[in-house]
């Protein structure tokens, strides 16, 4: 069974029944989710389009990181090997998310504390933000989870 989570009546999110919220993930995150014993986790971060726009601007970064999907999209990938010492990295793939351009790439790694993760990430365009969805849980169970995670991310609806 899954559980609908709206979010501020910005968006949607399809969960399996098994995460609970929580507020210990991400600060940064609008939605934060997670079963510690299945170690299965799930946030979505937004970020403001004009306010990205205006960074990338602001530090002339645009023909590195162009301000749209792409560019978001590739801050992301490339900014999470400061976190991960990372082993394997799939392309970036293009989806259509209930009628929205998205982009989706997955990772596997290691934490600092030397714990072998496997990541999810899709981005999605919406009207006035970027939506970062990040699910992450131990490699070993990368195909446990991996279908659900796809399945997660093309719940997304905005609102």
């Amino acid at each position: 069974m899954n559980q609908v989570i709206e979010i501020k009546n910005d968006y949607s999110l399809e969960l399996p029944n098994f995460l609970t919220t929580t507020d210990s993930l991400n600060p940064n995150a609008s939605l934060q989710y997670q079963n510690i014993n299945k170690e299965f986790f799930v946030i979505v971060i937004e970020e403001d389009k004009k306010e990205f726009t205006r960074k990338i601007v602001e530090n002339n970064a645009e023909e590195v990181y162009p301000p749209n999907l792409k560019g978001y999209t590739d801050i992301i990938n490339h900014s999470i090997g400061e976190t991960i010492k990372i082993s394997a990295r799939t392309e970036i793939e293009d989806l259509e998310i209930n009628g929205l351009a998205a982009k989706n790439f997955t990772i596997e790694g290691q934490t600092a504390d030397k714990i072998a993760v496997y990541y999810s990430f899709t981005i999605i365009k919406g009207k006035d933000n970027y939506y970062q969805i990040a699910q992450w849980t131990a490699k070993n169970q990368k195909a446990l989870f991996q279908k659900q995670m796809l399945d997660i991310a093309k719940s997304f609806k905005q609102l």
